[in-house]
């Protein structure tokens, strides 16, 4: 997301917030059935039968590193000596597999339709799809990573047929798997046997795995490495206290991100450190670069950006660590010169391109031939109901975009889908996301430093003081990420490879244009500024919505049919964690191992009224129709 400062262009700083995004779940799949994808690809994506776009999708390292490989694989559980990183093991967390037996497609192969069987091959060593081998750019080490796919792909269950809906939202117990993966640790570290198995499948492993690209793995050290493994995660969930308990499909990402970046990066006191207090939903992604901006308050719309701030909310690094006996500016000047390394990152830039065009070539999912039938009278009833209802907050892109659902052009002449705001007391939703997240400040450091140096004459909206003649020493939280994301965005557009990449894309153009050309490919077009509303909530287009359930931003209404009642007939707490679809309200059973109960700040089941008027026929009808987009 760019956020823009001053009226000047000369002195506008671009800034890029986020978009967060961590891992992939969901419930255990069933062995012994079929497996069925729920969206389809574009026709491009098809050669010689098979779909080399889920391969990019599941298979692209983009920079996250939560622990060595080596001592991920070679690790028991706490409480076994099975392998931690087992399927048995990993799936109680509600890790998304692939189907045990191996399968082989129909001839002619796979061909872009809906409903196609899920492929074997799309996980890395048995792991759960999502989970990768990723090299460290900055340490040349191989680590366990996760893709864009891991945050969102989710399993939907009904009768004996089991879907994967791709784009879709993720459906584990993140926090579970970090605080088990850091009790796992601690167990391989104290635990005498224990750690005896795991230095003999350590060597083991790294002798029968040897990767002569990545920097040598030496048995001499295998405790140090797993002393660096419990630290990191142990660290990383004790900094991230849950105020209010996450469980499956949520994830406070915004919180862990902003805790990482300004405590942990930063290399500041821990204690600095604010408990998690509002849990989102992970967002359905289908269509994403079509949208004038994206992420829960809509304070992002540079695809590029969003995602490398994703990266670093699951386990990636930016440096802003500034050396605090050398004035920030000089700092600033040094790191332009390559002499320090100030904000380098894990980030791959290329990756993270190829992984946003990849998801352009992806359908939104519908509703599958084994659900039971939708009544085409219904349909259109519903839809009536909907574009006299709903369409002045959720544009209706099922049948098409005319003119009137665009944007005006921006200045490269791009339009995109207009994505309406709505302040979050307007909407009258859950407030602890908006409230805690939205106006949080941090340290400004040198994050504040490059803002004023890029903006010096742009004035601060609560002093009234240019920031090139001071900069608050606190400033908002996600505004000073958008300004790490920026200059890693920045250094990589500026470097040799990048130059080199967009003279080979583009030939018939000069040198600078080139690289401009290139930097339009890489952020969708999105080179306009845009306005923040940090305290607002979006409302996007509704294709595929009847399989991203729980509703609500928090995830607070367990189904489309509950979202229709008024906020008091709405159930007070629910289950979550199963993968059965209940196909008559729209969303997931009540049924798994966590009780939301949605009488806690966070949890909030309140507001988004709109449609809770209708008569029951109208509401049964927007229903269907909903269900069919």
């Amino acid at each position: 997301m760019p956020i823009w400062f001053g009226d000047n262009m000369s002195t506008k700083i671009k800034i890029y917030v986020p978009l967060l995004c961590l891992m992939v779940f969901t419930g255990s799949v069933m062995a012994n059935e079929g497996t069925y994808w729920m969206n389809s690809w574009d026709q491009d994506c098809y050669e010689y039968g098979e779909n080399t776009c889920r391969d990019d999708w599941y298979k692209t390292p983009q920079g996250s590193h939560l622990i060595m490989w080596e001592v991920f694989k070679s690790i028991e559980e706490n409480d076994s000596r099975d392998l931690f990183s087992e399927r048995e093991s990993l799936s109680k967390f509600g890790f998304l597999f692939p189907e045990l037996n191996a399968y082989t497609p129909k001839e002619g192969g796979y061909d872009g339709s809906y409903e196609e069987r899920v492929e074997r091959d799309l996980s890395q060593e048995g792991l759960p799809l999502g989970f990768v081998k990723d090299k460290n750019q900055l340490n040349n080490r191989n680590y366990l990573g996760l893709t864009c796919a891991g945050c969102h792909t989710a399993s939907i269950t009904y009768g004996s047929n089991n879907y994967f809906v791709e784009g879709g939202q993720a459906n584990a117990d993140v926090a579970l798997f970090l605080n088990e993966l850091a009790d796992a640790l601690e167990a391989n570290r104290n635990d005498y046997w224990k750690l005896r198995r795991f230095k003999s499948r350590f060597r083991s492993y790294v002798y029968a795995n040897r990767d002569y690209s990545a920097q040598v793995v030496s048995t001499l050290f295998i405790t140090q490495y797993l002393d660096e493994a419990i630290d990191y995660v142990r660290g990383f969930s004790n900094r991230n206290h849950q105020q209010v308990v996450n469980g499956p499909a949520r994830l406070d990402a915004i919180g862990s991100i902003l805790n990482q970046l300004h405590v942990s990066h930063a290399d500041e006191s821990e204690s600095l450190a604010k408990p998690l207090t509002a849990p989102v939903s992970y967002p359905y992604i289908w269509n994403v670069a079509e949208l004038e901006c994206v992420q829960t308050n809509c304070i992002s719309n540079n695809p590029l950006a969003r995602n490398i701030g994703e990266v670093l909310g699951v386990f990636g690094y930016v440096n802003v660590d500034e050396n605090k006996l050398i004035d920030n500016t000089v700092e600033m000047l040094a790191q332009q010169l390559g002499l320090n390394t100030l904000f380098n990152s894990t980030a791959k830039v290329d990756n993270i391109y190829t992984l946003e065009r990849t998801l352009d070539k992806m359908s939104p999912p519908k509703w599958p031939s084994s659900f039971p039938a939708l009544d085409p009278q219904l349909v259109a009833a519903g839809e009536a109901v909907y574009t006299a209802n709903c369409t002045s907050c959720h544009i209706n892109t099922s049948d098409g975009i005319d003119s009137s659902e665009l944007t005006a052009p921006n200045s490269i002449g791009k339009q995109f889908v207009k994505v309406a705001r709505q302040h979050y007391t307007e909407v009258g939703t859950d407030p602890a996301f908006a409230e805690d997240y939205g106006t949080r400040k941090a340290k400004s450091g040198i994050m504040g430093t490059v803002i004023s140096l890029a903006a010096p004459d742009s004035v601060d909206p609560e002093t009234g003081i240019p920031f090139g003649e001071y900069f608050p020493d606190t400033f908002n939280a996600l505004v000073l990420l958008g300004a790490a994301t920026d200059v890693i965005i920045n250094d990589y557009t500026n470097s040799l490879g990048f130059k080199l990449k967009a003279y080979e894309t583009y030939p018939e153009l000069s040198s600078a244009d080139a690289v401009e050309a290139l930097i339009v490919e890489y952020t969708a077009g999105q080179v306009d500024r845009n306005v923040l509303t940090p305290t607002s909530y979006r409302a996007k287009p509704l294709d595929g919505i009847a399989f991203t359930g729980p509703f609500l931003h928090n995830g607070s209404v367990r189904t489309l049919d509950d979202l229709l009642k008024r906020p008091e007939d709405r159930p007070t707490s629910f289950y979550t964690g199963t993968t059965e679809y209940d196909v008559e309200g729209a969303g997931y059973m009540n049924d798994g191992h966590f009780l939301l109960n949605t009488t806690i700040r966070g949890n909030g089941k309140d507001g988004h009224v709109y449609g809770t008027t209708l008569s029951s026929v109208d509401k049964t009808a927007l229903l269907e129709y909903l269900k069919s987009i």
